[in-house]
Order: structure tokens, then sequence, then C-alpha cells
């Protein structure tokens, strides 16, 4: 606090003040008021005539700054701007008769105060630009209070350049005046001024400093902030929890703007997790708040998202309303969009571009494409000064009118500029986990794309279509680890409370479920801090086309099939290419494929547990060949794929044991979620560095990890105490095949933390996210350990997924339980073959070609051949 020597009992009168003060910034209305209430009732029971020049001017900026704070708690509570302001009006008599330029420059910054708070942006700038233009501010705190709400203004006017400026200049003020909370405050606005000029790392990184530095606020405000940099990443589950905890918190905080604003975007969260229902009842509520409290921007913005939630609900299920429906809903929409006209931004949101966005989309429904154009021509173009959410719409909205319009060439420019804009902010997102949260910004765009390529009826426009969205999010996520030694330090724990779990047995259930439990918190932490990672991958990959793959097929000189799966409509197609051309295969219910899928992971989970009676394994086993042999009829014989075969598909596909399907007996079969560049062509080397590695609780790990290390010169061999996770992650950046025998975890639900067990604990696949892999070829025998999980806008995270990203060429993985003693007899024949060919899909199938049980192990990998770029 900014030292002032004050004689009694002015001192204690002043003290007073600031507890008030204090009060009313912890949004503790009610107290406050009371507290403002009693010391003006007793600063006006002083006989003026009694005091001297100096006890008066005390005075004086005692009833002055109590009758401004007292306005802020009777405007919270009572909602009344009038009784407010009336109060500033007595101030100011008080400040006229000492004067003193202080008081006149604080009566300026309340009355910017209260009609900031009550939707009249453009008098809030105004005085408090004079507040700050005159003589009076000198003090810290109210230097630090007057740039914190200038900046609020320039924020809730658009201009987030001098919100910024605004914010670090309160910053440097609340440091100087060492006050946490105002602290608190600046860091939280320079965070989301970062985020509003797109920086969204640094913006979360600002904002964990301001609870850093202010960790008892529970005014909601933080989790606000922070909810909205994840909504702008992607992270829309997290987003939407966090705006949840915010809603609640701020109702007891009496913030009624802030409270609408958070139902406002948690609203937005809903419907991008297709919660339709929900999201339109919370924007309703939260349109209604806006309205009563004045706030006719965002009452407007509201009412957009009632619109386009019935939309967006519409495209998805395939139930599009009548033409009339869709054009009375389109009015509906353009009358929205001249009230958003007159009432002008608000955080960076045009209500009235917003509402065009929409009216467009229902006029297309609608089949009535000039009011389509006409809504689209009342918009700026480019949107460049729209947040991204709202750009990418406009370019979606831009692609559906051009392709219903039969303007397929103006349709892919708008498609391929919505997907080239998502790549640039894909790009400055450090984390694997952010880049792909990043893809549900895209749903839209890539849809419309794909439904327009399937009624072209050319199956090559469908391949490229599908690819064009895929390997947006594709690739790595970073190309050199953070330095962020308190991560490894969390990680470090979370670890040594797993193998404290796993050593308790099953005698204490309780306490191993409360050591799991607390690992998994710090496992949250750990995820959150990758979140403030910024990117530097550098370029997308550009998207591989059918015309382009058949070039690179016919060069390889072999009989290759590339199967691109596309589910739509509840319907499963494959665009096949080949040599000689390209075709679309429809496949049939992807439910029944998903259900076959469900099948085998339970058939091979059975036949695979040695504690289950053998007549039980033989059921199961004899289970799981009839339905390899149903799923091979009907995922493959209508694909003709004789030789090499190269998948590309989402879940379930990527969960199929396709090496064990019985007509890939012996040839080469690879999978990916999307036609991956970048692999060369196989060639023996004969140089290779192996690191081999052997976990706990693997019956034969250590028999097997010696085995495969007898098939490589100079191979490096791990078991026991030595298999730490250490000795691990470094052999995966530095050796060129890395095989781990190992028992592993995939989890669905936090699937970065997918997991390989080793002495010292289980090796995440958290930590080797941003670690380079040398185009190296990694083996996991673990359990499972293949799987993956797709996460909202259909891309895929796991330990796989996470090893291809950082550079590995392929990964053999097993996508079903799969025993150690089979793995211990497959495992050496791989590396032989491996070792001979470097050709990892040869080797696996050379390796299975006369094993008698079905073995559910997957090469993961990019197709040879086609050139990074």
């Amino acid at each position: 606090m900014e030292a002032t020597t004050r004689r009694e009992p002015w001192a204690r009168l002043f003290e007073r003040l600031e507890v008030a003060r204090d009060l009313h910034a912890r949004a503790k209305w009610s107290v406050a008021e009371a507290d403002f209430r009693v010391l003006l009732a007793d600063l006006e029971g002083f006989d003026l005539d009694e005091l001297d020049p100096a006890d008066r001017a005390e005075w004086a900026e005692l009833m002055v700054r109590s009758l401004l704070g007292l306005s802020n708690p009777v405007h919270a509570l009572a909602g009344s701007l009038g009784e407010a302001l009336a109060l500033c009006d007595r101030a100011a008599a008080i400040e006229r008769a000492v004067p003193d330029p202080s008081m006149a420059s604080l009566v300026f910054v309340q009355r910017g105060v209260l009609h900031s708070r009550s939707g009249q942006p453009k008098k809030a700038l105004w005085n408090f630009t004079q507040a700050l233009r005159g003589p009076g501010l000198s003090g810290h705190r109210d230097l630090a209070t007057t740039f914190l709400n200038r900046g609020a203004v320039f924020s809730e006017l658009g201009d987030f350049t001098g919100a910024l400026s605004d914010y670090e200049a309160a910053h440097e003020h609340a440091a100087a005046l060492g006050h946490a909370q105002y602290i608190a405050f600046a860091l939280h606005n320079i965070g989301y001024a970062r985020y509003t000029l797109g920086n969204l790392p640094a913006a979360l990184e600002s904002m964990e400093r301001a609870v850093d530095a202010a960790p008892d606020q529970d005014d909601g405000i933080p989790e606000l902030g922070r909810a909205e940099v994840l909504f702008e990443s992607g992270l829309l589950a997290e987003a939407e929890q966090l705006l949840a905890t915010a809603t609640v918190r701020l109702s007891q905080a009496a913030l009624r703007l802030e409270h609408a604003e958070a139902e406002w975007f948690r609203a937005r969260a809903l419907m991008g997790l297709l919660r339709f229902d929900e999201a339109r009842a919370q924007a309703a509520q939260a349109r209604r708040r806006f309205e009563r409290g004045g706030q006719r921007s965002m009452a407007a913005l509201a009412r957009v998202l009632e619109l386009d939630s019935v939309l967006s609900e519409s495209l998805l299920t395939g139930k599009s309303p009548s033409r009339a429906v869709a054009r009375r809903q389109a009015r509906e929409a353009m009358s929205v969009a001249h009230a958003g006209d007159a009432a002008g931004p608000t955080l960076g949101y045009h209500p009235g571009h917003a509402a065009r966005l929409v009216t467009a989309r229902w006029s297309v429904l609608a089949g009535d494409l000039d009011a389509a154009r006409d809504a689209l021509a009342g918009l700026p173009r480019g949107m460049a000064s729209a947040p991204l959410t709202m750009r990418v719409q406009h370019y979606t909205v831009q692609a559906e009118l051009a392709f219903a319009t039969d303007d397929r060439a103006r349709g892919l420019r708008a498609v391929r500029s919505g997907l080239g804009l998502l790549a640039d902010h894909r790009s400055r997102l450090g984390s694997v986990e952010s880049v792909t949260a990043a893809a549900a910004h895209g749903v839209d765009l890539t849809r419309v794309d794909v439904e327009a390529a399937v009624r072209t009826g050319r199956p090559a426009a469908l391949f490229d279509a599908l690819e064009r969205g895929r390997t947006t999010f594709a690739g790595t996520g970073r190309v050199t680890p953070p330095d962020d030694p308190e991560a490894a330090a969390l990680l470090t724990e979370a670890r040594g409370l797993l193998v404290r779990a796993r050593e308790l047995g099953p005698g204490d259930p309780r306490e191993r479920e409360r050591l799991t439990r607390r690992a998994s918190r710090i496992q949250d932490e750990v995820r959150e801090r990758s979140w403030r990672h910024a990117g530097n991958a550098g370029a997308v990959q550009r998207p591989v086309t059918a015309r382009e793959l058949r070039g690179v097929l016919a060069e390889t000189g072999k009989v290759t099939v590339v199967a691109n799966f596309v589910a739509m409509d509840g319907v499963l197609r494959c665009v096949r290419v080949d040599v000689d051309g390209v075709t679309t295969v429809d496949i049939g219910s992807a439910d029944d494929v998903v259900e076959h899928v469900r099948r085998l992971n339970a058939d091979f989970a059975m036949a695979a547990n040695d504690l289950i009676p053998a007549p039980l394994r033989a059921a199961a086993s004899s289970s799981l060949a009839r339905n390899l042999k149903a799923l091979d009829a009907v995922l493959l014989a209508p694909l003709r794929a004789d030789g090499d075969l190269y998948v590309v598909g989402r879940e379930p596909l990527l969960s199929v044991p396709w090496a064990a399907l019985p007509s890939r007996g012996g040839l080469r079969t690879s999978v990916n979620s999307y036609v991956a560049r970048g692999r060369a062509h196989a060639r023996p080397t004969g140089d290779h560095r192996l690191l081999a590695a052997s976990g706990p609780g693997v019956a034969h790990g250590a028999a097997e990890a010696r085995g495969v290390g007898e098939q490589w010169p100079g191979a490096t061999v791990l078991t026991g105490k030595d298999a730490v996770t250490e000795q691990v992650r470094t052999a995966l950046a530095t050796h060129d095949v890395v095989h781990l025998a190992t028992h592993g975890r995939h989890d669905a639900d936090n699937p970065l933390f997918a997991s390989i067990e080793l002495a010292d604990g289980p090796l995440f696949a958290h930590e080797l996210d941003g670690t380079p892999l040398p185009g190296s070829v990694v083996i996991l025998s673990s359990c499972e350990v293949g799987g993956s999980t797709q996460v909202l806008g259909g891309e895929l995270l796991g330990l796989t997924s996470v090893l291809l990203r950082l550079g590995a060429r392929a990964v053999i993985a097993s996508v079903a339980k799969l025993s150690d003693e089979l793995a211990a007899r497959v495992m050496p024949r791989l590396h032989a073959h491996l070792r001979e060919t470097d050709d990892p899909e040869a080797a696996l199938a050379a390796a299975l070609r006369d094993v008698a049980e079905p073995v559910p192990l997957v090469c993961f990998s990019s197709v040879e051949g086609l050139a990074a770029g």
C-alpha cells in the first residue's frame, strides 16, 4: 500500500475506507455498502466550522472517496445508474468546494466506471480519458484502477492494442503499490488482451500469474477469462467446465454483466460440444440478463447464438427444416442484424456481422441464394478484425453459398482460406493437445467441403476434401521441447505416486485409490501447463491429392491400394486409390463395424488371459476367428486389395487389427489417420542403433528384450531396475529402433497420459510432447497401448499418434490384448526381418505369416515415397 502520514483520527478513518474499498474489490457488495454508509454517517457528524483548513481537506477527501466508493455497491445491488451517479454528483459538489484536482479526476473515473457497467462504453472512455489528462491522478492506486478501467473500455470497443497498453501501465502502478489484488487484475486483463490479439499461450501464462498473485479471488472472473481462452484454443470441454464454475461464482458476487457473459460463452461451448438443447437454454438466459441490464450488443449476440444453435443441429443431424421455416429463421436473424448494427460492437464481436452470417446460412438452407448474397454483402472484406471463430464461420458461409450455386472454384478458395487461417492458428500452439483441439473450430468448414465433394460424384474430389481437413491439424506439435523443469518435477511426483499405488497390491484399495487420484490431479496440472507453451512447428503439411498419390504409387512399381475411409450419415464409405484410378465403395453400416470391433476386443482380451479356464479361452479363440473373418468380409472384400494396403481413417478403424484379418496374411499393411508425408523409400542400411527395454510384471519381458537385442549388433538392452523412464525417453530421441516390452495403458479420458510401465513408474505420452524423433521405428508390445481417442473435431490422441507426430516413421503397436508369451515369440522374428529389410510393414507381415493365432499388432506409418512439404 502507498505510504501516507496522516494525523489521528484521520488515519483511522482512512483505514476504514481502505477496508471498505478492499471489500468492494473482492465483490463483497453488501458488506462494502454497509461499511461505506457507516463511514459516511460518521463523517457527516463532523462540524466543519471547527475544522482547520488541513483537517477540512482530509474530511473532503474522505467524503469524496466514500461517496464514490458507495456508488459501486449501490449500482451492483440495485442496478440503478441514476442513484449511483447521484452519489458521484454529491462527491463533485464537495470537490468543487475545496477544490482539489485529484478529487475532480476521481469523480471522472467513477462516472466512467458506472457508464462502463451500464453498457455506455463511449461515455465511459471520455470520462476515463479526462481523468488521465488532468493533473489530479498521482497515486499508484488511483492510476492503476483508472488504467484498468479504461483498458476494459478499450476492450469493449474492440481496441485491444490500446487495452493491452493500459493494462500494462496498470500492472506497473499496481506492482509499485504492492497491491496483490490489483496486480492480479492487471495480469488477468493483460492475458485477456493477448488472447484477443491471438497469442493464446501467452494469455494463459499471464492469467496463471494472476491466480498466483491473488489465489483467494473467488468472484468467478479468473475462471471466465481463462475459459474464453480455452474456448478459442478449441478446448471446449475444459472451457465449459470452467464456465459452469464461473457462472455460480459470478452470480454470488452479484457481477450481473460478467455473469451473463459467462452464460453466453458457456452456450457457445455447449453448442460446440453438440449439446444443443442446453446451449439454447443457456443463450436465452444470457439474452434475458443482457436485456435487463441494457446490454443491447450482447443481447443481440445471445439471440444470434440461439438461432445458430438451431441451424447447427439441423445441419449435423441431416434433418433440415422446411424452406418456409428456414426463410422465417433467416428473416429473424436479419432483424437481429439490424438491432446489432444499432447497438454496435462489444468485446471484439460485432452482433450485426454475427447475425448476417447466420442469416446467410439460413438463406442457403431455404434456397434463397440472393438473400444469402445480400447478407454477406453487408460484411467487411475478410472480417480481419473479427475473432478467429467468426472469421472461420465467414469462410464457411462463403463456401456453402458458392457450392450451392455450383461455383466450385470459389467454394474451394473459401475452404482453403478458412483452413489456412486455422493452420496459422495451429502453428501458434505449442502442445500436441492444443494442436488437435484446434480442429474443433474446423468442423463445419470441413463438413461443407466433404459434402460438396460427395455431390460432385467424383471419388477424387472426396479424397482431396478428406485430406484437406485432416492434414490441417496433423503433423508435429512442437519441434523443440519446452524448458519446463516444474512440469518435469510434477510428472516425477505423479510417477512416484503411481509406483507406490502399484506396489500396494490388492490389500489396501482405499490407499491405492487415494494415491491414484492425487497423481491424476498432478497430471491435470501438467496438461494445463502445456497449453501455455507457444508453437514453433513451422509450416503445416501440404495435403496429399488423389492425383499426386496415384503418381507416387506408379513410381513404386508395387501393387498398392490406399483405402481412405469416412463415415457419413451412418454409412461407412471408402475412397479406393490405386495406380489405375480412384473409386468410391459403400462399405455399409458404420454401427455394424463398431460392433464388430467391440467384439474383437473382447475376444482378444479373453484369449490372452491365462487365468481364464482353457475351455473358455478356446471358445473365445473360435469367436475371435469368426469375427475376424466377418470383419474381413465387410471391410476388405469390397476393396480387392491383393497387395500392399494403406488404410486411412479415424476410429473405430484405427482399432481394427488389420494385419490379423485373414486376407492380409503375409501382406504389407499400414494404417494412419491421414495420408502422411515424409516417408523415405524402404531400404536396408545395417547401421541402426537399437534399444530394447522390458518393464515390470511382463512374464517374458526380459527374455523378449534380450531376444530382440540379439538380432541387432551393438544393441542396448535394459531389463529389471535398469529400464527406467529417463533412459527410454533419451533412447526415443537418439535411437533408430526402439523396442519396449512393457505393460501399457491407454487412458481414453486423458489420452496424453497413455503410458508404458517401466521400473521407476509409467512413462507418459505427455512427457514426449516436443521431443523430436529421428525418423525411428518404435515397437510397443504393450497391451492396448496402440489405442487412440478421437477428440472433438475428429483428431486423434494417444501414445501412437504422439510418436508419429514427433517424427517416428513407423510405430508397431498392439490395438488389443496381447499375451506376454505370444509377444515373446513374435518380436525376435519381427526384428530379424526389420534388420534385413528396413521395412516395418514387410517385417510385421513376415513375422506373423506362420503364427497360428491372431496377433493384434498394427503398423502405423506414412505412405512410402510421398515427398515432405
